[in-house]
């Protein structure tokens, strides 16, 4: 074994996911960031691929022999022991190290990737953790050893951190149910806040604000959504939903 967990955090094992069974309602899953993980991958000299960890803060393993990683993705505060880890530096980690990355500054996720990949069980022929179908090969827990492959190729660094463009602003496309809003309540959607409620997960993002008007009573039932998309989940409650890689894969409400 490679790396036992001590705090999983919120973290997941993620690799491309899983295609070709959409038609049973399962949800390609992957990576949220599929760049930032194929380059972690890429720069530890593993096979794009190769599964590694997705967190958003709180994961803590120890080594259990030497190992090279990569952390790429969100900004985020991440150490081995307590010497700052560089994001998109090959960094040498001996046994008995431990690795932390405590929170993540700027963005969602960040990306740990190992040399020779995190190695698991796979289910329909991925060791990607789909929240929505529950498909989960590896449980993260405190006290889980975790092994790694043969490195597929050589090592290799960036002097420049690669850092996703921050988009300022998002486009809004009108949906099936625009005629139910009226005049004031569309220009409110543009206008107002949003917040990222904390029952967001890798289904959706949920985005909360004050009440909104419709001309219909009670909720609007949830549409499946294109992955990426945005939702209208429940005008009443101001409520709006962002699709992630573990929703299904239909269009919805409103596009950004």
């Amino acid at each position: 074994m490679t790396v036992r967990i001590e705090h999983a955090g919120i973290t997941t094992v993620q690799d491309r996911g899983r295609v070709g069974w959409a038609h049973l309602g399962v949800p390609t899953s992957g990576a949220a960031d599929r760049a930032s993980h194929a380059l972690a991958n890429r720069l530890v000299g593993n096979s794009p691929h190769a599964a590694a960890f997705e967190t958003s803060g709180g994961l803590i393993v120890t080594a259990l022999r030497n190992l090279t990683l990569v952390v790429t993705g969100a900004d985020c505060d991440a150490f081995v022991d307590d010497t700052p880890i560089r994001r998109c530096v090959a960094t040498v980690v001996r046994a008995g190290q431990r690795v932390r990355i405590d929170r993540v500054r700027d963005g969602m996720r960040s990306y740990l990737s190992v040399g020779g990949g995190l190695l698991g069980p796979q289910l329909l022929g991925s060791q990607s953790h789909d929240t929505l179908s529950g498909i989960i090969p590896l449980s993260l827990a405190g006290g889980i050893e975790i092994g790694n492959g043969p490195h597929h190729g050589p090592t290799t660094s960036l002097d420049v951190v690669m850092t996703a463009r921050r988009t300022a602003r998002l486009q809004l496309q009108p949906g099936p149910h625009l005629e139910l809003l009226s005049p004031d309540t569309r220009a409110h959607i543009s206008r107002h806040s949003w917040v990222v409620s904390p029952l967001s997960n890798r289904i959706g993002i949920r985005l909360t604000t004050s009440s909104l008007t419709v001309s219909v009573a009670g909720e609007l039932p949830s549409i499946p959504l294109i992955r990426c998309r945005a939702v209208d989940t429940g005008w009443r409650t101001g409520r709006h939903g962002g699709g992630s890689p573990d929703h299904g894969g239909l269009p919805g409400y409103w596009c950004g």
